[in-house]
């Protein structure tokens, strides 16, 4: 039993544990950033009439609701990598 648990029709019991691995996902294209100073999560770029845009998401506090997810498309110059920063 050089193989551990022997030879079934599936192979070794390395064979199966390797060929039963995933593959790695992608790398996510998700980034943190920054929309007036508040946290948020850019997802994607777009070129618009008016410019490049992006996608983000971010938590706004709705007085009758409470936490609330809202996705957005925004200026490039709205979407900061660092607090504070406009560039």
């Amino acid at each position: 039993m050089a193989d551990g648990y022997g030879r079934g029709d599936q192979g070794g019991l390395a064979e199966r544990v390797g060929a039963s691995m995933p593959t790695a996902a992608p790398r996510s294209p998700a980034r943190h950033c920054f929309v007036e100073g508040e946290p948020a999560l850019l997802v994607e770029w777009r070129q618009g009439s008016g410019g490049w845009e992006g996608r983000v998401m971010s938590m706004v506090w709705v007085d009758a609701v409470g936490w609330a997810t809202v996705e957005r498309w925004l200026p490039a110059v709205a979407v900061t990598g660092r607090q504070g920063s406009t560039t």
